[in-house]
């Protein structure tokens, strides 16, 4: 029975029901409720506003996304941009000379030397000679590795002896810094550099900061947001900002300090909670160039081989000295990359059980196979199962994806990485011998996936990841690894639905008394030249 305040949307291509599927249709919509899905053909009575063939979908759900983090990134310089050593010198000086006069910081982002002719990084003898006295740091663009100046470190305090990875802080053979950091030191010049920053933003201005990164996401279809870690002074900014946006925000736990570093009894007691996700603590097992994984030795000098003749033909070492920089270790007969960040499992389940017990979710970043296996042991021995989601598993064997499916935890993967990636995991020797982005092999096993995007470590458009899970793209068009690619409705489904379930919420997508929180898409979601032009939550148009 229709309503005359009732909204039909219709003749549109609908991707609804559980299991999903696509059909020509429309939904009506009362009091913030899909109150009826129907088939085009069957509908009449109450006049539809016409979408005209465009496709509804079920809202995104971006379930890992640096949101906090990308707020910041408009306000500050963009390394991605540079091409050579001399590019990030030139760019720092420039940035040091107006930032002098006042002490401020000088912020970079999206570094990748991967893709410099000679990917030598500036040390911190070079930066110091250009940062005129000021406080430099550069983000790498995974967010795991960054560049410092002395007057940075000086700021944030770092001691290589303190942290509790010392190998997170490069130094010569003296024991001086290099001026490069990782993971657990990178974050903490990172929140260090926030606040120190933000003291001098009124409260409006850092609302307004967020709210434009809320916005941002409502016009790439986005209506639910996760944050993968965020302390407990920003988690009071996202729940300020919370009511100001339709945009859902939630967020992960982690220690004041730092990201990367295990948070403590103290975070959770002054943690605030999100109202739109159960409340949940995040970990690190392994990093992200630094990544625990092991490979067979045939993969290994699959990688040397490829490394000597990209040398050969570019005329130069860098291939080589880019497989040289990783730590490697034999053992078992298999290639191991040594970058477990909790040697033995009985640390990270003891840290982990005392938020399990509190009724928190358990979310662990596990790059590579060996990290993924090591989260799968420490949720099967917390009876965490449905209760856990493990991120990334980039590279992972057959073998380990069976005891991985036995664990009970959702996979969240980043198919969007792999046009950026790709080049980078060949180099490595890992296909065929493991699987990557193992989309179809984990559906295959029961395992509950989500597609989330890891923003800003790659592309931040929720339709470009869950393209790639169906097309598998590099950058040259050809597919990669692609007995890994999935169906259009498994991965609408996993970018949607699967989203809701990495966060621990029901959600069964576009049906009859689920809310009306969906996007509609001027084409065909999979084409890259389609886009988001509505996105509504509960209900009401928010974009």
């Amino acid at each position: 029975m229709s309503s005359r305040d009732d909204v039909v949307l219709g003749n549109a291509i609908l991707w609804a029901r559980n299991p999903m599927s696509k059909f020509r249709g429309g939904i009506r919509i009362r009091d913030g409720m899909i109150a009826e899905v129907f088939n085009q053909e069957s509908r009449s009575g109450q006049p539809a506003t016409d979408l005209g063939g465009m496709h509804v979908i079920p809202g995104l759900i971006d379930a890992h996304r640096h949101f906090f983090v990308m707020s910041l990134l408009p306000l500050y310089g963009d390394a991605g941009v540079w091409t050579s050593k001399d590019d990030a010198l030139s760019a720092i000086e420039a940035a040091s000379r107006s930032a002098k006069s006042n002490g401020q910081w000088v912020f970079f982002s999206g570094l990748d030397n991967s893709k410099w002719k000679k990917p030598a990084l500036p040390v911190l003898k070079e930066i110091d000679e250009v940062a005129s006295g000021c406080p430099v740091l550069v983000a790498e663009s995974t967010l795991h590795k960054g560049l410092v100046s002395t007057e940075a470190l000086r700021r944030i305090g770092i001691k290589r002896d303190a942290l509790r990875c010392p190998s997170d802080m490069d130094i010569y053979k003296d024991g001086t810094p290099r001026g490069t950091i990782w993971e657990d030191a990178f974050s903490r010049a990172l929140f260090h550099m926030y606040r120190d920053i933000s003291q001098n933003f009124s409260a409006e201005k850092k609302r307004q900061i967020i709210l434009d990164e809320a916005e941002r996401c409502l016009q790439k279809g986005l209506t639910h947001v996760h944050d993968p870690g965020v302390p407990a002074d920003i988690q009071r900014l996202l729940a300020d900002a919370q009511n100001h946006t339709p945009l859902k925000l939630s967020w992960s736990v982690t220690e004041y300090g730092s990201l990367f570093a295990p948070p403590e009894a103290r975070d959770e007691m002054q943690a605030l909670h999100s109202p739109h996700a159960p409340k949940s603590v995040k970990f690190f097992l392994d990093g992200a160039n630094r990544t625990a994984a092991n490979m067979p030795v045939i993969a290994g000098l699959k990688a040397a081989v490829r490394a000597a003749a990209d040398s050969f033909s570019q005329r130069n070492l860098v291939p080589f000295e880019l497989l040289l920089g990783q730590k490697t270790v034999l053992k078992n007969g298999k290639i191991y990359l040594p970058y477990l960040r909790f040697e033995k499992d009985e640390e990270i389940i003891r840290r982990a059980r005392f938020f399990t017990e509190k009724g928190y979710r358990l979310v662990m970043h596990a790059l590579g196979n060996v990290a993924a296996t090591q989260g799968a042991r420490v949720v099967k021995a917390l009876g965490a199962g449905n209760r856990s989601s493990i991120e990334h598993m980039v590279v992972t064997s057959e073998e380990d994806m069976e005891f991985f499916a036995g664990c009970g935890a959702v996979a969240s993967i980043q198919p969007g990485f792999i046009p950026f990636y790709a080049e980078t995991i060949d180099r490595m020797g890992a296909v065929p011998y493991l699987k990557t982005f193992a989309l179809r092999s984990l559906i295959d096993r029961g395992v509950t996936v989500c597609i989330s995007s890891d923003a800003p470590c790659a592309a931040d458009d929720p339709l470009h990841n869950i393209r790639r899970a169906v097309d598998r793209k590099r950058l040259d068009g050809t597919m990669f690894d692609s007995g890994e690619a999935i169906s259009e409705t498994e991965a609408l489904t996993a970018g949607t639905v699967g989203g809701s379930h990495s966060l621990g919420i029901q959600n069964k997508g576009l049906i009859e008394g689920a809310t009306a929180t969906f996007c509609v898409v001027d084409g065909e979601p999979f084409s890259d030249q389609s886009r988001v032009v509505q996105t509504w939550i509960d209900g009401k148009r928010a974009f």
